[in-house]
C-alpha cells in the first residue's frame, strides 16, 4: 500500500481511522471481559449498591442486565471496528488511484449492514439500561430513536451501487481499449 504522499486528507483520514479502530477494539475487549466479571461478582455488586444506598427497587436480575448491556456493547463496538476497518482498505485503495473496485461496492454494502446492525443493538441497550435506571438511585439512561444511523446505512447502500456501476463502467472502458 503506497498512498500518495501529497494527500494529506487521505492521510488525515488514515489517522482518524486506525485511532477509531484502536478505540473500539479496546471497548470491545474491556465490555467482553467485564461480562463474566459482572456475572461473578454479581453478590458483591448487588451488597454494595444496598450499602450505599443506590437502589430504589433493586431486583436479583441488576446485574445479569448489567451483563447484558455490556455483551451487547461489545457487539457494538466489534460492528464498529469491523466498520473502520472497510473504510481503511477503501481509503487505502483511493490512495492507490482505484477506488472503483468491485471489492469497494462490496465494503460499502457491508458498511451499511454494520451500521443497521449496530443500530439494531441499541434499542436494546437503551431498554436494558432504562430498566436498569429505574433500578439503581441517581442512574439514567435516555430512549430514543435516531434515524441518522439509519440515514446512513441507506447512504452507504447506495454508495455501493454507484461504486458497482462505476467498477463495471470502468471494466467495458477496459474492453475496448
Amino acid at each position: 500500500m503506497t498512498l500518495r504522499p501529497r494527500d494529506p486528507l487521505l492521510l488525515a483520514a488514515r489517522v482518524v481511522t486506525l485511532i477509531g479502530m484502536s478505540l473500539a477494539a479496546l471497548v470491545a475487549s474491556v465490555t467482553f471481559i467485564a461480562t463474566p466479571a459482572v456475572v461473578v461478582m454479581r453478590d458483591m455488586i448487588l451488597r454494595e449498591l444496598a450499602a450505599n444506598g443506590d437502589c430504589a427497587a433493586l431486583s436479583a436480575s441488576t446485574p445479569y442486565a448489567i451483563a447484558l448491556i455490556l455483551l451487547l456493547i461489545s457487539a457494538m463496538a466489534t460492528c464498529a471496528f469491523l466498520f473502520q476497518r472497510h473504510l481503511l482498505r477503501i481509503i487505502d485503495s483511493v490512495g492507490q488511484g482505484d477506488p472503483f473496485r468491485p471489492d469497494n461496492a462490496i465494503r460499502l454494502a457491508a458498511m451499511g449492514w454494520l451500521t443497521l446492525a449496530i443500530e439494531a443493538l441499541s434499542a436494546p441497550v437503551c431498554a436494558i439500561g432504562q430498566w436498569v435506571a429505574g433500578q439503581v438511585q441517581d442512574a439514567t439512561s435516555e430512549f430514543g430513536i435516531d434515524m441518522s444511523g439509519v440515514l446512513l446505512a441507506l447512504i452507504l447502500f447506495v454508495l455501493a451501487r454507484v461504486f458497482r456501476e462505476g467498477a463495471r463502467m470502468r471494466e467495458d472502458l477496459e474492453g475496448t481499449v
